[in-house]
């Protein structure tokens, strides 16, 4: 069994758990989700089983959004409620500047990934090194707030709404706007609201999978995640080359060639594969359906 289910992933468990009970429910041993969740955090995440787990590595890169709300006066290592205090503050920001800040945070910047992440340095992810109380200097990656909304504000609390680029920590950005206003932040909830193309409202539960008689209602078509990518209709001659491994122009099948590109693969109106230009202007199989 193939495709995906957009979980709605409940606070308290990793994203690694969250999977797993998904994958048992199906009975399936292959499963992955993209883009990890931290424990607290709630919302999309989706989850690919059986042979639609390759799919993760070759996902477009589209946007996430999250509903944030962010507590004023205390940072924490971990950049949320479950961490410990590192700095403490009385000062609280107005309305003014806190707007000021988050009309300076849209748009493309560099960000340092925190070190309660999975983020790897030398093979080891920076989590790790946080709990043995290592602190180690990490490089500012970029990336790009496409939106950024207050959506309520008091003096002791803010929720905020981001749409942004893949990689981008939210916790990091609650403490960035905190301190572009000279004051101190951290996470109280977190809700990620799409992903992958994918919004809450099409969102699952675990209980609703759990207590569902066709549970395979809520699975979703692979193919639905390329929906933007371009269609090529093979003959029965190139589909033979093609599922067989074989490499030929992608002038023959009616392609563009421009390398890189993800197609979607169809033979007799079918969805067959996902394929790839290389840079010799060759198509290649990438994935198969079935």
């Amino acid at each position: 069994m193939n495709g995906i289910i957009v979980l709605n992933k409940p606070a308290g468990c990793t994203s690694f758990e969250a999977v797993r009970a998904v994958s048992r429910l199906f009975l399936r041993e292959k499963a992955g989700h993209a883009g990890t969740l931290d424990p607290m955090a709630t919302g999309v995440l989706p989850v690919f089983l059986g042979r639609s787990a390759k799919l993760i590595q070759y996902l477009p890169d589209t946007d996430k959004e999250y509903i944030a709300d962010i507590a004023f006066g205390t940072q924490t290592d971990t950049g949320d409620k479950e961490g410990k205090p590192l700095y403490t503050s009385k000062y609280r920001p107005d309305m003014v500047d806190w707007f000021a800040s988050v009309e300076a945070h849209r748009g493309e910047q560099y960000q340092v990934p925190p070190m309660y992440s999975a983020v790897k340095m030398s093979g080891v992810p920076l989590y790790e090194m946080a709990r043995q109380g290592k602190t180690v200097d990490r490089k500012p990656r970029l990336i790009r707030i496409s939106e950024l909304e207050v959506i309520s504000f008091k003096r002791s609390a803010s929720r905020i709404r981001v749409r942004c680029s893949a990689g981008t920590y939210i916790r990091t950005l609650a403490e960035d706007l905190a301190a572009t206003c000279g004051c101190f932040a951290h996470l109280t909830a977190l809700q990620r609201t799409a992903a992958c193309g994918f919004s809450i409202e099409k969102a699952v539960t675990l209980e609703q999978l759990e207590n569902a008689e066709d549970r395979n209602a809520f699975l979703i078509d692979p193919e639905s995640v390329f929906k933007d990518n371009q269609v090529v209709e093979l003959d029965d001659n190139l589909t033979r080359l093609f599922m067989n491994g074989f490499l030929f122009p992608a002038e023959r099948a009616g392609i563009d060639p421009e390398p890189g590109a993800r197609v979607r693969i169809y033979s007799g109106n079918r969805f067959i594969a996902l394929g790839e230009i290389t840079e010799h202007a060759e198509l290649k199989k990438i994935w198969q359906a079935e």
